[in-house]
Order: structure tokens, then sequence, then C-alpha cells
């Protein structure tokens, strides 16, 4: 019986049609458009469904922290001064919240979430919200430049 599954498989993969990575040009172009919009790469690749779910799920979370009262961070300077010019918790924090996009760039041009409400019972949830959209924005960037190399359906 082994013998027979092992056979079966080889055929399969013998027959099997490989996957053909995109010109470069689209590949660029989707890696782009995926940072900039969550899960429009996804969109430019063809693979619809999951790119308006990455798009559902990211922008929501994001929009859902800054409703939660969640801070858009920006590196501001240590103090005290040290060998780094910024304080690293901030650098850290707002590296996170890029990673959404046109969602933190819209946001800080409306000035929606700029300031700061420590005091409301839901601020640190907020700002995981958004730090989560912002890094699960960065491995879907990955999934489209994975899928546009060919190496992934």
């Amino acid at each position: 019986m082994a013998d027979n599954l092992a056979a079966d498989y080889s055929d399969r993969a013998i027959h099997s049609e490989s996957i053909q990575p995109f010109p470069i040009a689209r590949r660029v172009f989707a890696v782009i458009v995926a940072w900039l919009a969550p899960g429009a790469g996804h969109l430019v690749l063809g693979r619809y469904w999951r790119g308006l779910i990455f798009l559902a799920v990211i922008a929501g979370s994001f929009c859902f922290g800054l409703y939660l009262h969640g801070k858009l961070f920006w590196p501001e300077a240590a103090d005290p001064p040290s060998m780094f010019h910024y304080d690293l918790i901030t650098v850290l924090w707002s590296f996170a919240q890029v990673g959404s996009g046109l969602c933190y760039g819209l946001a800080y041009a409306l000035g929606i979430g700029v300031t700061p409400h420590p005091e409301a019972t839901t601020f640190d949830y907020g700002n995981t919200f958004m730090f989560l959209a912002g890094l699960l924005n960065y491995l879907v960037v990955h999934d489209a430049f994975d899928i546009a190399q060919g190496r992934k359906r």
C-alpha cells in the first residue's frame, strides 16, 4: 500500500503545473500597493477574496483602535538625552503603526488620534489594535510578495 501512495504522489508532483512568477513591474507595484492599502496587493494579483478579507481585518482593526482612543505614535526625542536621539519605544511603536500604510497617513492628516487620551479606560486597547494592524499588514505585504514571486498560490 505504501508503494502505491508514493507512486501516486510522485506522478502528481511530476504532472502538476508549476507556479509562474508575475512580471517584475507587477511584482513591485503589488508590494508597494500592498503596503499603502492593506489587501490591495492581493487584489492586484487577482486574489480578490483574500485581499478583501485582509482589507476588512486590518483597516477595521486600525479604525477600531482609533475608536478606542488609541494614539498615533511618532518618534519623540529621548528624555533625558542619550546615545539614541529618539526614544526607542516610540520609534518601535511608530514603526508598527506606520505598517498600516494609508490608514496611518489618513488618520494623521485628519488629526484623528494625534491627541492622546490616556485617561480613557480603553486607551491601551486602542493602541494595541493599531499596533496589531500595522504589524499584520507587514505580514500581508510579505504574503503578496510571495504570491507575486510564484512561491505561493
